[in-house]
């Protein structure tokens, strides 16, 4: 007879980790580019990481769809742990996802995700991006409801485009899709209402020394 091993545990202490939680992205999209703590399960996928599993243990449910990119959509152990955790619904086309999961290397464009309509904003793709390990000198000054004046936001899992991308984004609103930025025990919001800007590296510096 086969043993089918059960995966690896979600939260120690369901609910009060998935409350702490989901304060911790509501926090996040309340006031955007500031960081908070997100603590996830113990022994998460490796492929996933702590922050994406709480993230993912805190929104997902039997009634979403959900996208996974790259070397998660890839990872066994992930498509079983997020199907025994959390019931969603996996889909092999990212359009029609409410959720989508990825690295920026597999993230899809932005205007290719669900993107609502002005009748139903809420029908719009969240991303969950995995920003462990990102290097890059990307920086933006963020805008926006939420941000008292501006905020800095280091961004180094922005790739060539992004700003370009973000920016249309935000002019379709109320459509649009919103992010977080997950990292293995923070999570970063851009709603979708935040306007970005480079920041202006040269004179930064300059003002320092």
């Amino acid at each position: 007879m086969t043993v089918t091993a059960l995966p690896a545990p979600g939260f120690a202490d369901p609910t009060r980790d998935g409350q702490r939680a989901f304060r911790a992205i509501l926090d996040a999209l309340a006031r955007p580019a500031r960081p908070y703590p997100l603590l996830g399960p113990g022994e998460p996928p490796a492929a996933l990481g702590r922050g994406l599993a709480a993230a993912a243990l805190t929104l997902l449910d039997e009634d979403c769809t959900v996208w996974l990119g790259g070397a998660l959509g890839d990872d066994a152990e992930t498509a079983a742990w997020l199907a025994f955790h959390t019931g969603a619904r996996r889909t092999g086309d990212p359009a029609a996802a409410g959720f989508v999961i990825a690295g920026p290397d597999a993230l899809p464009p932005l205007a290719s995700l669900a993107l609502g309509t002005d009748e139903a904003p809420h029908l719009s793709a969240t991303v969950m991006l995995d920003v462990r390990g990102c290097t890059g000198p990307a920086a933006f000054t963020a805008q926006g409801p939420g941000i008292d004046g501006t905020a800095a936001l280091a961004a180094p899992w922005a790739l060539d485009g992004f700003a370009d991308a973000w920016r249309r984004n935000t002019e379709l609103f109320p459509r649009g899709v919103d992010l977080l930025l997950v990292d293995s025990g923070a999570v970063t919001a851009l709603p979708r209402t935040t306007r970005l800007s480079a920041a202006d590296t040269e004179v930064a510096d300059t003002e320092e020394e």
